[in-house]
């Protein structure tokens, strides 16, 4: 029998560690997903039925479709829509819970859940296109046309 080189057996730790952090990240990710899918609690919904809680979600999609315009970029745009979208996008799942057994009511929520999406991403671009422009014309606001409405100086 041969006696083990240095090099064999270094490139054999390096190869078992290696595949020790890979297999530990694979195991640190699967837990970290089933805790979040089979044991996170949701609260329950407060609306009296589902239609009920489908007409406040919708309600809140309207109100952060309005809250998400301003100059300050895409970022502000997002945060400001996810703003608007609470309190009532919390309870989604315990609206879902609800709505359960309904094929019709199932796919209104499915739609309205993929309205929020739609809203979401056309809020982003909005903000990456708009936002340049508005800052402009909120400048020209500022400089030249405060000074235009301003009332002549000296005699």
């Amino acid at each position: 029998m041969r006696p083990v080189s240095a090099r064999r057996r270094g490139r054999s730790v390096a190869g078992a560690i290696y595949y020790g952090i890979i297999g530990a990240t694979c195991l640190a990710g699967t837990i970290q997903i089933s805790v979040q899918v089979f044991f996170t609690d949701h609260p329950p919904s407060p609306y009296g039925g589902c239609h009920e809680g489908l007409r406040a979600l919708v309600g809140a999609v309207d109100r952060a479709r309005a809250a998400a315009p301003g100059t300050d970029g895409e970022d502000g745009a997002i945060a400001r829509f996810r703003a608007a979208l609470e309190p009532e996008w919390q309870y989604f799942d315990g609206v879902a819970t609800t709505c359960k057994g309904s094929a019709k009511d199932e796919g209104a929520l499915d739609a309205i859940e993929r309205l929020r999406y739609a809203e979401e991403h056309a809020a982003r671009r909005e903000a990456s296109d708009l936002a340049p422009l508005r800052r402009q014309v909120q400048e020209i606001v500022n400089t030249d046309l405060a000074q235009a409405g301003a009332p002549p100086k000296g005699p």
